[in-house]
C-alpha cells in the first residue's frame, strides 16, 4: 500500500511539472522570429485555429516598458504583431471615443492595456481593453482612430 501511495505521489508531481513545460516551436518558426527580432528573448505558446491550423505565439519585451506578441503559422509565416502602447499614442478619435463611452469613475480607470497591431497584409489596428457594467471588452479601431467594433471577452 505504501508503494502505491508513493507511486501516486510521484505520478502527480510529474503531471504538475509537465504543466510548466517549455514549448519549442518548429525550426522554421524560430528562424523567422530570429530574422525579424534578433537578440530578443521569447516565450512561446500554441494557439489553435480553425480545423488543423496551429499558430505559435511569441511574447517578448519590445523595449524596457512595453511587451509585444508575434504570431506565426506552423510554416513560420508571419501573421501579426501586437505591441503594447500608452493611451497617448492612440489616434485622437480613439482617445475621445474611449473617454466618452468608458469614462473613469473615481479612481477606477476603465481602460486597461492598449495594443497597436499590424497583420501580414499590413492592416493596422488599435485594440483597447475596457470595462463597462462589470464586463470586459476589446474595443477595435482602424489606423485613423475610427471605431470598428467591440468584442466582449468572456472570462472563464
Amino acid at each position: 500500500m505504501r508503494n502505491i501511495l508513493l507511486f501516486m505521489a510521484f505520478l502527480y508531481c510529474n503531471f504538475l511539472i509537465a504543466q510548466n513545460g517549455i514549448i519549442v516551436p518548429p525550426e522554421n518558426v524560430t528562424k523567422s522570429f530570429e530574422k525579424q527580432y534578433s537578440k530578443k528573448n521569447v516565450v512561446w505558446s500554441i494557439e489553435y485555429g480553425k480545423g488543423d491550423d496551429v499558430y505559435f505565439e511569441g511574447s517578448f519585451n519590445a523595449d524596457a516598458k512595453s511587451k509585444a506578441i508575434v504570431l506565426y503559422d506552423s510554416n513560420g509565416v508571419f501573421k501579426s504583431l501586437k505591441t503594447q502602447i500608452t493611451i497617448v499614442k492612440l489616434p485622437l478619435k480613439s482617445q475621445n471615443y474611449l473617454k466618452k463611452n468608458y469614462p473613469a469613475k473615481g479612481k477606477v480607470k476603465p481602460v486597461g492595456k492598449i495594443f497597436y497591431m499590424i497583420d501580414d497584409k499590413n492592416n493596422e489596428t488599435y485594440i483597447a481593453e475596457a470595462k463597462k457594467d462589470k464586463k470586459l471588452y476589446n474595443i477595435i479601431f482602424d489606423k485613423t482612430g475610427e471605431f470598428i467594433k467591440r468584442i466582449e471577452i468572456n472570462m472563464l
